[in-house]
């Protein structure tokens, strides 16, 4: 028994009008690329170039779609646990007050994280401790290597690029593998439909390096999109089909990914919130797609608009998580509040155990004459208990899952122990790792004076 569920939220017809209208946004209005190689390189590729506009005819977007090399599609429930770091304060678990990072409170959120069995890694889209400097990507690098996180690939100023380029390669000289290989870089569209020139400057400098930058977009209903959810799904399909194009002219990939993160856009506050129903419903409108053009679909789930760690939290990110999870990929982000602005040790731990559940949940149960168990219920018979059978030591551990944080006692024993509630436990596990020695940096003194070395020049250069 595997718990999958493929989605089926839109109906043959409305695939078919959102297909349509997908179109007709990018032979009518187009993209505003702002950079004139790209428009060139686009012009070369088929498109229609009208000064900074570009537009792309129904024709070109099926022949794209055509040639497009069709993924397995998924047959079974998969999540990951994958946390981040952005800009933004530290809840201290010890006193309660949000805090500005340090590097060492950065460090030991990033060894939390590879402590905990059931977070699957950790990104740095940001660098706290050097918020404000021009140089912030740069040192990013040096800290997510040094300790054992995942750079997202974020470059901000176009000025850094050949300083990044020069400490990929010492990387990659460091660890005998390609520049290719270690090499990580992500450029944004601005929604709606525009690609600024800064972001192509910096996937144009890349690609003359024979490096890939990866472009995303993200949707905001009633702001950068319209407010209602069909719209949104259309304009960010059209995106990510003009994504794909572009893709597929600089690099010749031959797959695309239908992505993108779209969110309601609040209309009492203006704020961009993570956790509401819509992003749900626009995820799983999103994963139909993907399944229907055959290629990979990323939902953006398992984040929070709460600012601390509560039933809020926890159920904003099962709620988008968890049936994008049941239809084959969903995220829960450990440790993220509040709209990726507050970063919390103890939600992290909660969150790992949410993630711990999920995947007994994904892993379902074998049905077989052994689990069955059609004997032993006939040796033990009307009345009788199953506890202290050989098959109950054979099989339990793998069909119940075990809780490390979430309660396991009744009422009377909880009161004796005085054992709090969960965010405590999570606490006091956090204390105890914490407590761990540190692991080995990921950088040699050498090799990591090479890295500073670029980042002081850069540094010089932009003051």
């Amino acid at each position: 028994m595997i718990p999958f569920s493929e989605p089926r939220v839109l109906t043959d017809d409305e695939i078919a009008r959102i297909h349509h209208a997908a179109l007709t946004i990018l032979a009518r209005t187009g993209i505003q690329v702002e950079h004139a190689r790209l428009r060139e390189l686009l012009d070369g590729y088929g498109a229609l170039v009208d000064g900074q506009r570009v537009r792309f005819e129904a024709p070109l977007v099926e022949t794209f779609l055509a040639e497009t090399e069709q993924n397995p599609l998924p047959s079974r429930p998969a999540m990951t646990a994958q946390a981040g770091v952005y800009q933004g304060p530290y809840l201290d678990p010890d006193t309660g007050n949000l805090v500005p990072f340090t590097a060492t409170t950065l460090a030991g959120y990033i060894k939390l994280a590879r402590l905990l069995e059931n977070v699957s890694g950790i990104h740095m889209q940001n660098y706290p401790v050097a918020a404000g400097r021009p140089t912030e990507p740069l040192e990013l690098r040096i800290f997510a290597w040094r300790h054992g996180a995942d750079e997202a690939g974020g470059i901000q100023l176009t000025a850094l690029c050949p300083y990044l380029l020069e400490m990929y390669a010492i990387k990659a000289e460091a660890q005998a593998r390609s520049l290719q290989d270690v090499f990580r870089g992500q450029a944004f569209m601005i929604s709606p439909l525009r690609i600024p020139a800064h972001e192509a400057e910096q996937i144009l400098f890349f690609h003359e390096h024979g490096l890939p930058v990866s472009l995303t977009n993200m949707i905001t209903a009633g702001g950068s999109g319209p407010v209602t959810l069909a719209g949104c799904v259309a304009l960010n399909l059209a995106e990510r089909f003009a994504i794909g194009i572009l893709s597929r002219v600089l690099y010749g990939h031959r797959t695309w990914t239908l992505g993108g993160s779209i969110t309601p856009l609040d209309m009492r506050t203006m704020i961009q919130p993570y956790g509401r129903p819509e992003m749900l419903l626009l995820n799983l409108a999103n994963m139909q797609l993907g399944r229907h053009y055959g290629v990979p679909a990323s939902p953006h789930t398992g984040l929070t608009d709460a600012k601390l760690p509560s039933n809020e939290a926890g159920v904003q990110k099962l709620l988008t998580a968890l049936p994008c999870i049941m239809a084959g990929g969903g995220n829960i982000e450990p440790g993220l509040l509040s709209i990726d602005e507050i970063f919390s040790p103890v939600q992290m731990i909660l969150d790992a155990e949410l993630a711990s559940a999920l995947q007994r949940v994904i892993q379902g149960f074998d049905v077989n004459d052994e689990t069955l168990a059609v004997d032993v219920i006939d040796a033990i018979g009307p009345g009788g208990f199953f506890t202290a059978t050989e098959h109950t030591v054979r099989h339990f551990r793998r069909e119940q899952w075990q809780p490390q944080i979430w309660s396991r006692d009744m009422l009377q024993h909880w009161l004796v122990d005085e054992s709090g509630i969960d965010a405590d436990r999570a606490r006091e596990r956090w204390a105890g790792l914490m407590a761990r020695p540190d692991p080995e940096p990921g950088l040699t003194p050498e090799t990591e004076r090479q890295l500073q070395a670029v980042v002081d020049r850069a540094a010089n250069a932009l003051n």
